[in-house]
């Protein structure tokens, strides 16, 4: 019997490494983005354990011991990694269901489907661009004010009928891979039916830029408007937000999210230039949408149709995030207005303003919420205003913040004209304050920003450098190929992360004597005004270091043709002399 991965991957989702850390090490200080504190597994007075929140490892520098929250938990507790996933298991309340061991999902299945999922959407965004039967998508994306440099960020794409099983099946993928993957399906009387037939699609990434679903918007009145591929061995809405990939650096440089309400929303968003914008995939926010924000953000920004939909989806979508202690607030855009719009019309600077000014806390948004609620067309009665007061007690409780509670408790007070202490008497009553019905450590810990930063170096080559970069910067690796890379271990991590892996991923699929160097690499992240430029410059350096070195080994052998230890060869000297001009002209 095993554990599938997919419950795994919600556990370590599940568990912050730096707050399970800090139950073992509650010295554990905050040093930019990353946490640091004396080793706990060997003896030393100067910090050199370092725990990575964003990449969700740790790495000692003193003894060298590393790895992800299942490897601390078995060295710090001397347990098996079995027991080590059973512990933060129960830590976050997720229940293991185990399965066969030949029915665990193997890795060549899950590369068929990512393939499959990629040359789908490659095929989807060739024909919006050339096809005659996307004159309408065309058409449809161009009113919505979808510019071309959008379309290739985003990689949007049309569905002809009848078109993806023709050309999967051309393309030599199987039936059943198909239907594994979402993109077609068959229906009772036994006819594959294509989910995106007929629809504009927009490939679905997940934070490591790979595709793992689509979501499709009739431009033929087909019922449903919106519709979504199902979920798969690679694809759960509910751990992914769209848009995420694509703006996922400017999100780790302003640790602020915006999320929106559609596809749409987040395209146009985008391409104004505004940061962090991202979206919910046709489910409910969630618990799992909150840790990911954790991960990466500090601070979100709810912003959904202002209709009573909207105002039900900003309700819960609050009640997690304020559960999760994850700072946030709620704009309102106008009645019957998408964000899109909004800002197609308006432009990105008014857009901006329009998120600032109509800026609420959660608490202010939930009380005109429950007030609306209960006084729409009749006088807000004690009865009322006391429903009301209990309604947003429940709310406050949520918090594991106690001097938000308080805080929160005075607006309620101010706003319900209602002795503040009256208010404070009657959530101790309703929510008793102690330890064991809430363990609020736990919660606190979750506050804590999660950063990354440089803060220890060790000699990186540039093989290295480069490989670094890519790790960091996963949406430049179209830039390079194997043939980069000499080095062994750079050769086998970069592919991996070919292969999609992510960094943890990659670390446990490492020997052990790659693994510290591996950590070493990916803590020292090294920030770089234009990426793309500082690849370039790495490339163009390897590339003359091949070259110098293919010189010195044509030296060594025209040194023995002088010394007449070899027969003089033409080419060897014509070679030499080619490189020799080669690298005087790039000043080398």
């Amino acid at each position: 019997m095993t554990i599938s991965e997919d419950i795994i991957e919600n556990i370590r989702l599940s568990n912050n490494i730096e707050s399970v850390i800090k139950e073992y090490l509650p010295d554990i200080k905050r040093i930019g983005r990353n946490w640091k504190a004396c080793c706990p597994f060997h003896d030393e007075k100067t910090p050199s354990f370092l725990v990575s929140p964003e990449k969700g490892i740790f790495k000692c520098f003193g003894c060298n011991v590393g790895g992800d929250i299942f490897k601390f938990v078995m060295l710090a507790d001397n347990i098996s990694w079995y027991e080590s996933v059973k512990k933060l298991a129960k830590r976050a309340n997720i229940e293991i269901k185990e399965i066969r061991r030949q029915d665990v999902i193997k890795v060549s299945e899950k590369t068929r489907i990512f393939d499959i999922l990629e040359s789908s959407a490659m095929f989807y965004y060739k024909c919006l661009l050339k096809s005659s039967y996307a004159e309408k998508a065309r058409k449809y994306l161009g009113e919505r004010g979808v510019i071309r440099e959008t379309i290739d960020k985003f990689r949007l794409g049309y569905a002809p009928k009848g078109g993806i099983l023709k050309f999967a099946l051309k393309k030599g993928h199987k039936v059943e891979d198909l239907l594994k993957a979402g993109v077609i399906t068959k229906t009772e009387k036994g006819n594959f039916f294509e989910y995106m037939s007929e629809r504009v699609v927009f490939p679905i990434f997940d934070v490591q830029g790979r595709v793992i679903a689509f979501g499709g918007r009739t431009i033929f009145n087909h019922d449903p408007k919106y519709l979504n591929t199902p979920e798969t061995v690679v694809y759960f809405k509910s751990s992914n937000l769209y848009g995420m990939y694509q703006t996922l650096s400017t999100i780790r440089k302003e640790r602020r999210i915006i999320v929106l309400e559609g596809y749409m929303d987040v395209v146009i968003s985008q391409q104004f230039g505004v940061a962090g914008a991202v979206a919910t995939l046709g489910t409910a926010f969630n618990q799992i949408h909150a840790k990911l924000i954790l991960r990466y953000s500090d601070s979100v920004t709810l912003l959904f149709d202002s209709d009573e939909a909207g105002k039900v989806a900003t309700q819960k979508s609050l009640e997690i995030l304020v559960e999760n202690a994850v700072e946030c607030n709620v704009s309102t855009l106008p009645k019957h207005v998408d964000a899109d719009e909004y800002i197609n019309k308006y432009g990105k600077e008014n857009f901006l303003d329009l998120l600032k000014n109509s800026s609420e806390s959660p608490i202010n948004f939930m009380i005109k919420l429950y007030s609306d609620l209960f006084s729409r067309s009749e006088k807000l009665t004690p009865e009322k205003k006391a429903k009301i007061v209990s309604y947003l007690l429940n709310f406050i409780a949520r918090s594991p913040n106690l001097i938000l509670q308080r805080e929160w408790m005075k607006n309620v007070a101010q706003y319900m004209d209602v002795n503040e202490e009256i208010i404070w008497s009657e959530f101790k009553r309703k929510h008793e304050l102690n330890s064991e019905n809430k363990n609020y450590s736990q919660y606190h810990n979750a506050m804590v920003p999660l950063h990354i930063t440089k803060d220890r170096r060790f000699s990186m080559s540039l093989e290295e450098s480069l490989l670094s970069i890519i790790l960091n910067n996963r949406s430049y690796i179209g830039k390079l190929d194997c043939d980069c890379f000499e080095n062994v271990k750079c050769k086998e991590v970069f592919d991996l992360v070919g292969s999609g892996l992510s960094d943890v991923e990659i670390l446990n699929a490492l020997s052990e004597e790659y693994k510290s160097w591996f950590l070493e690499l990916i803590l020292n992240v090294v920030e770089y005004s234009n990426v793309g430029e500082a690849i370039d410059t790495i490339l163009k350096d390897i590339g003359t270091g091949k070259l110098k070195r293919k010189r010195q080994q044509l030296e060594k052998e025209i040194l023995l043709m002088s010394e007449g230890k070899k027969e003089k060869n033409e080419r060897i000297l014509y070679e030499y002399k080619k490189l020799t001009s080669l690298l005087k002209g790039s000043g080398k």
